[in-house]
């Protein structure tokens, strides 16, 4: 046995131990993207504090980095770094929109939506 091989044992075992070596691994493009996103969104914000701006940069840099995959077969052109990037600007206010119309809308108005959208 070498002491390459020793060396690379002891590291593998090292990182089981602790456990690193089951998580995920993380697409460093991916990622780059979204925080580029997100960093876009927060600034564009004026009157947040900084706790705020903290928070919605998380959620934005989140949300732009899990759909990434979603999105990336519908426009497989885009890098999956771009694709994360455009996630994290386009699905927040989406979603807010989303939330503004369901609280504004009853409960017939969503389900008669839903029936026209189904025949």
């Amino acid at each position: 046995m070498s002491l390459t091989d020793s060396t690379y044992n002891s590291i593998s075992g090292l990182m089981v131990g602790l456990g690193i070596a089951t998580l995920p691994a993380i697409d460093g493009e991916a990622l780059f993207g979204a925080t580029l996103g997100a960093w876009l969104v927060t600034t564009t914000r004026a009157n947040f504090k900084a706790w705020q701006r903290i928070g919605s940069w998380l959620l934005s840099a989140g949300v732009g980095y899990l759909f990434a995959p979603v999105a990336q077969p519908m426009a497989p052109f885009l890098t999956a770094g771009v694709t994360a990037f455009l996630c994290a600007l386009l699905v927040i206010p989406i979603s807010i929109k989303l939330m503004q119309w369901i609280d504004g809308a009853g409960l017939g108005d969503i389900l008669r939506h839903l029936r026209g959208r189904g025949q």
